[in-house]
This record gives structure tokens, sequence and C-alpha cells, in this order.
């Protein structure tokens, strides 16, 4: 029986991609955009040689800010970048890293119009830090799931449930806990609070 093990956060396994079968891989052609990564994408797995889907991981840097924003590790990238990345490529499907830059709008969403789809791992605020808007980067996103383009998540979805207070919105639901709360004001706070407390 094939099995797995992790070492130092690495899961080793029979089921990943192996080196010799992914140097060939057909990738999409990100070479038109700024690479913003400090390292050379340090424990990114292989890409398979064959993906069954080609998706991109979004992110972004923002230069006024230490490490490129406080979800950012020294590589540049989000500290759930490659994990995420790598169960993509487990899972069979190639997984390019890539950072908005937003004086590359229109050149960075026609590049992503060569995936199946697009992970989108920009906090909110961080675009328009960067000194991009996020307007522009929503309605650009939306034009993609329009062309049949998948995007996770849409930016209706980071609207409606991308807030803190997400866990609220979904309490009643089978997959919530009805004692969630959150509060608004220092008056519902003091309210709200005393009665859980109870």
């Amino acid at each position: 029986a094939a099995g797995s093990a992790v070492a130092g956060g690495i899961v080793a396994s029979n089921f990943l991609p192996s080196t010799a079968n992914c140097e060939a891989s057909v990738l999409v052609d990100v070479s038109s955009l700024t690479k913003v990564a400090k390292t050379d994408d340090v424990g990114l797995l292989p890409q398979p040689l064959k993906p069954k889907y080609k998706t991109a991981l979004v992110q972004i840097y923002v230069t006024s800010q230490p490490y490129g924003g406080s979800d950012k590790s020294a590589s540049g990238h989000r500290y759930d970048t490659i994990p995420i990345a790598n169960g993509m490529i487990a899972s069979g499907m190639s997984c390019q890293l890539l950072h908005y830059v937003p004086e590359e709008h229109d050149k960075f969403f026609k590049v992503l119009e060569g995936f199946d789809a697009v992970i989108v791992r920009c906090n909110p605020g961080q675009i328009n830090a960067a000194g991009g808007d996020q307007i522009k980067f929503d309605d650009s996103m939306r034009a993609l799931q329009k062309k049949g383009k998948q995007v996770w998540p849409s930016p209706d979805v980071m609207t409606n449930m991308g807030a803190k207070d997400a866990l609220c919105k979904i309490a009643n639901l089978a997959i919530g806990l009805p004692d969630t709360l959150a509060y608004y004001s220092a008056e519902e706070f003091a309210t709200g609070f005393k009665k859980t407390m109870a």
C-alpha cells in the first residue's frame, strides 16, 4: 500500500509528481510579468508535466509595508502560499505563483486568461495600499469569470463573506456555530458580551 510521510513540513509521497516527470511541463507563459518573490519559490513542488488544470495563485506585495504586508514572510509570499500551491500540484494541477502589480494591470489580466482557474489571496485593502484600484481589480476578475474562468474566491464572495464576521454570517447553517457573534459598537459589545458570559 502506498503511503506518505511528513518530514520538516514537506509531504513525501509516491502520489506526488517526480521531478523527472515535470521538467518539460507546459505552463502558462508569465515571463512578461514582474517577479516579486524574494526567493525562487522555495518549497514549491515541481509542476506536473500534463496538468489536469492550470491554476494561478495571485498575491499582492505592498512595497510600503515590511515584507510586503503582515501576511507575508521574508520570501514575499503569504505564509500559506506554498502549502496551497502544493495541494493543487499534488492533485495533478499546475499552480503558478503570481504577484499582482497594479502598473501591469492589463498585461496581468491578459496572462490570467491562459489559466483555467485563479486563486485570489489578496487581503482586503492591500491592492489599494499598493497603489492599485480594488474595484478595477474586482471588475477584471468578474470579466475572467464571464469568460468561463474559475475565480476563488470571487469578488462577490469576498464582498459578502470576506469580512472578519464571515463566521457570523454562517452561524445558523449546519457548518456554523449559533453562538458566534460580532459586535459593531461599544454598546452592542457591552450588552451582548455580558449576556454570553452570564
